[in-house]
């Protein structure tokens, strides 16, 4: 069993655009580092603790606990994946971000992942995207100064294409300092804690021309569905934007998942191809291609998934306590 993060990684036959303005360093909201992560496991990653077990039973007797059948019949009866229209809500605020990624072998390399437009000029997408930790903890990462979001984009092309000005991750987005000295299921347990906390914002250099998407924080208890959206590496090259209804939990309400992530949530549905190049794609609860005052509301984007549980995907639950600040951060400049 894998737990897999599911960005992509690709070779690029065009140079990805010059670089352009330099950006900040700020522990308090994590340094501003970008990387890829591939559509693989970590070296010693054998998935999340508890996740090898469906029959494993965890956390207290008290709480109320679904049984893991009944969830994979409700999201079997989603509706299957299907294209989305870029020029309508919700994707019209979606695109690409693409990070060059090179190595001595592919010079050319880069990180592709899914991002959206949360503000006038921020991109809220997967914390992994900027800096790959399950691969490379301490680094090297990518240069955000040569990273690009493009604007629904479509088959090649795209409305507007942005140049990242900075960005960071959530501050929890960390490993301990030791991490490298710990054993395989001490390293797992530190993985899936910190994936709790897999989002990071980026100003670009523009506003978007389209708007933003709305979003809510600490919104337990009033959403048990979503639609996930996002460029999956599996379904047409990850040139086109996909969507797929399903229902949304939170990882410790059912016994195969350990209690020890209280801020996990799910989101699984019956496609299992929306992989790699989905990452940082949104979680759309009140899904709707026409705009109200509450449809089209942003509550996750997309972390990893694991091969034991095909058609689940994970997620940070954005708390404000966690997403403001960030917000208030890379607004300010990431100063």
């Amino acid at each position: 069993m894998r737990l897999i993060y599911l960005a992509a990684v690709c070779l690029l036959v065009l140079p990805v655009a010059a670089a352009i303005h330099g950006y900040a360093v700020d522990a308090r909201a994590g340094d501003v580092v970008a990387d890829t992560d591939i559509m693989r496991s970590a070296t010693g990653i054998r998935g999340l603790p508890g996740l090898a077990d469906p029959t494993l039973k965890s956390g207290s007797p008290a709480v109320p606990r679904k049984r893991p059948e009944n969830m994979i019949r409700l999201a079997q009866s989603q509706q299957p994946l299907t294209t989305g229209n870029p020029s309508v809500a919700p994707f019209k605020w979606v695109g690409r971000l693409v990070t060059p990624a090179p190595t001595k072998q592919h010079p050319n390399e880069v990180s592709e992942c899914t991002g959206q437009f949360i503000g006038p000029n921020i991109v809220l997408t997967a914390a992994h995207c900027l800096r790959d930790l399950p691969d490379n903890p301490t680094g090297p990462w990518y240069d955000l100064t040569k990273q690009t979001f493009t604007l629904q984009y479509q088959a090649g092309v795209g409305s507007q294409m942005f140049k990242t000005v900075c960005g960071a991750t959530n501050p929890q987005w960390v490993f301990p300092p030791n991490y490298a000295q710990m054993t395989a299921p001490q390293k797992d347990a530190v993985i899936a804690q910190a994936s709790q906390h897999d989002f990071a914002m980026l100003l670009v250099d523009g506003n978007s021309p389209t708007g933003a998407m709305p979003y809510q924080t600490d919104w337990k208890g009033k959403f048990n569905g979503a639609v996930k959206v996002g460029y999956a590496g599996n379904i047409l090259d990850e040139e086109v934007v996909q969507e797929s209804r399903g229902i949304v939990f939170f990882a410790n309400d059912i016994p195969m998942f350990p209690q020890s992530l209280p801020n996990l949530v799910v989101q699984w549905q019956s496609a299992t191809d929306f992989t790699n190049g989905s990452s940082g794609g949104a979680w759309v609860a009140n899904f709707s291609n026409s705009e109200g005052a509450n449809s089209n509301i942003l509550i996750a984007v997309t972390s990893f998934g694991n091969d034991a549980y095909p058609g689940a995907t994970f997620g940070a639950y954005l708390t404000a306590a966690e997403f403001n600040p960030l917000l208030n951060f890379v607004a300010n400049g990431c100063k």
